[in-house]
């Protein structure tokens, strides 16, 4: 993962076109091939100085974001502004988790732009997606259908089996109670998330398969683009308010 993080300075004459560049450019990056997040905003202090802060899934995603960036009105406006940037992750490669916790992510944006709670998972065996599928309860009229559940399904019928061994799930956070029956009872492998929901997650945050008796349990990996996954609940409970 490549991570951008610093300040951009704009001249007081440009202020008000840099304000309006900035929705455009926002958008098209965070529909950028590769993007995990991108956020630029005010700061508090100074009204001419700009936070930029922005996470790519590999190098050659924050190449093809310079790239088009440079080039593009956004990149023309600002090319001389006075920045101050620390740029890390150039060197490593993507690890298989992150890819395809990246490819959850994608989909937990189309549960939030349908105005469902942004979920996505990926259910994947032998590195092949078999199941895939974002929240939505509300639009289903389904409160059994999270983003894990509609994994499971598609899964389930990709394979001809209701049982999925060896199977990995990825999702964006941590699985509720309902989905961690679910996990168990498809006989997934490992599961794989990226942030913890403090409130109804049930595997760490609120751990029920301890104390309960199953002839199943998977493995466990926590925190993959934890941060980022998070970011995305976390805007869109904002925008709600």
């Amino acid at each position: 993962m490549v991570t951008l993080e610093g300040t951009i300075q704009v001249p007081q004459d440009q202020l008000e076109a840099t304000q309006a560049a900035l929705v455009a450019h926002i958008a098209l990056t965070r529909a950028e091939t590769g993007c995990l997040s991108f956020e630029v905003w005010p700061s508090a202090d100074n009204p001419l100085t700009f936070h930029v802060k922005e996470a790519f899934i590999d190098g050659e995603a924050f190449a093809h974001h310079q790239a088009r960036a440079g080039a593009s009105p956004w990149g023309q406006l600002t090319q001389g502004f006075a920045r101050q940037y620390q740029t890390s992750g150039l060197d490593q490669p993507a690890s298989p988790d992150e890819t395809f916790m990246h490819q959850a992510l994608q989909l937990a944006d189309q549960a939030g732009e349908a105005g469902e709670v942004p979920v996505g998972a990926v259910l994947v065996r032998d590195e092949q997606v078999i199941g895939q599928g974002f929240n939505q309860p509300i639009s289903k009229f389904d409160p059994t259908a999270h983003a894990e559940i509609v994994a499971l399904r598609q899964a389930a019928q990709s394979q001809s089996n209701y049982r999925l061994p060896a199977s990995t799930l990825y999702v964006t956070i941590e699985p509720c109670l309902m989905c961690v029956g679910a996990l168990v009872h498809a006989r997934v492998a490992r599961v794989v998330f990226g942030a913890l929901e403090p409130k109804a997650g049930a595997v760490l945050s609120h751990p029920c398969l301890e104390s309960h008796p199953s002839n199943h349990r998977f493995a466990l990996t926590h925190g993959v683009l934890g941060e980022i996954c998070g970011q995305r609940m976390s805007r869109f409970f904002a925008a709600k308010r």
